[in-house]
C-alpha cells in the first residue's frame, strides 16, 4: 500500500484525495497553495476568519496539512524527509519542482491534457479556444521541465460543442479520481511502464494574457462562441471598442436581419440602460449590463 503526499488545490485535489482514500492507500498529507501565496503571518488570521475550501477540506478529513512556503525550500524538503512518503502526487501546481525533491522520491503529475500536446497553463482554455475536439487526463513523472517527464497512463475525453472550461475541468477531475486508483493498483503490482514523450506532437500554451481576454467580433460566431465558453469561468471576456475596453458578464446571440447585414462589425444596434446590441461578423450580440 503507497504512502502519498499530495500537492495541489482546487477541483483536482479534491478529485484526487477521494480517489486515493477510496483506493485503501494512505495521504500522509497535504501541501496547498495557501501556504505558497500567503504569508505566515496572514496565512494564520485567513485559516480563522476566512478559510479556503482546500484547507476546509483538509482539515474534515483530519489530514496532516504540510508546512513550508514552497515545494523547493528546506522546510517542505523536511517535512518530506519527516514523513518519508512513497512519492508526492501533484494535482494542480504553478511551480517546477527542482533536483533536491525529485532526487529524493518519484512525483507524479496529474496534467489534464494529452501530453506531449496542450503542455503548460489551463488546458482547460486553451483546448476549447483552439477547437480541439478531444483532450483527456496524462498522469507521468515529474521532472525540472514542466509537463515533460515520461507518461505513466492518459485518458480521453470528448470536448462536447457546447462546453465552457468549467465543464471540461468537471469532467476531467472526476477521471483523475477514477484515474488515480488505476495508477496505484499498477504501484501496488509493480507494473509501471513509463512511455517517453514524442516532441514531434508537443505544443505549449501560456498564462491567460490580455490578448486571451478581448474577444473579436470580426470573427465568426462559431468562433466567437467557442472563445466565450472557453473563457468561462478562468476570465472576464471583453470586447475593445474605440481605446475602451467594455465587459461581456452576460450574452446572447441575435441573427442578423436586413437592417443589419451590411453594416460594420462593432457598430452599435442598441443602446440602453439594461443592454447593448454590436454587429459582429455574422452576428449580432447582445450584452447585457
Amino acid at each position: 500500500m503507497a504512502k502519498v503526499v499530495l500537492v495541489g488545490y482546487g477541483q483536482m485535489l479534491y478529485s484526487l484525495i477521494e480517489g486515493i482514500e477510496s483506493s485503501n492507500h494512505e495521504i500522509l498529507g497535504v501541501f496547498r497553495n495557501d501556504r505558497r501565496l500567503n504569508s505566515k503571518f496572514k496565512l494564520f488570521f485567513k485559516d480563522i476568519f476566512n478559510p479556503s475550501k482546500d484547507y476546509t477540506i483538509i482539515k474534515s478529513k483530519k489530514l496532516y496539512d504540510i508546512k513550508g512556503e514552497s515545494v523547493n525550500n528546506t522546510k517542505f524538503y523536511e517535512e518530506i524527509q519527516k514523513l518519508n512518503p512513497d512519492m508526492i502526487i501533484c494535482g494542480s501546481w504553478g511551480e517546477k519542482f527542482k533536483h533536491d525533491i525529485l532526487n529524493l522520491l518519484p512525483c507524479i503529475n496529474f496534467h489534464p491534457a494529452l501530453l506531449p500536446k496542450n503542455r503548460g497553463a489551463n488546458p482547460y482554455f486553451w483546448t476549447i479556444y483552439l477547437n480541439q475536439k478531444v483532450t483527456g487526463l496524462t498522469i507521468h513523472f515529474m521532472n525540472e521541465k514542466f509537463d515533460k517527464g515520461d507518461i505513466i497512463l492518459q485518458e480521453a475525453v470528448t470536448i462536447d460543442e457546447n462546453e465552457t472550461g468549467e465543464s471540461l475541468k468537471d469532467k476531467t477531475t472526476r477521471l483523475a479520481r477514477a484515474m488515480v486508483k488505476d495508477f496505484l493498483n499498477l504501484y501496488d503490482k509493480n507494473q509501471i511502464q513509463p512511455i517517453k514523450q514524442n516532441e514531434i506532437y508537443a505544443s505549449y500554451e501560456p498564462q491567460l494574457s490580455l490578448n486571451e481576454i478581448i474577444v473579436d467580433l470580426t470573427k465568426s460566431k462559431e468562433d466567437v462562441y467557442r472563445h466565450l465558453r472557453a473563457l468561462h469561468p478562468w476570465a472576464m471576456p471583453y470586447i475593445k471598442i474605440a481605446r475602451r475596453y467594455v465587459k461581456i458578464p452576460n450574452f446572447e446571440f441575435l441573427e442578423i436581419n436586413e437592417k443589419t447585414q451590411n453594416l460594420k462589425p462593432y457598430s452599435i444596434i442598441e443602446n440602453n440602460s439594461k443592454y447593448f446590441i454590436l454587429k459582429g461578423n455574422d452576428f449580432l450580440i447582445k450584452v447585457k449590463k
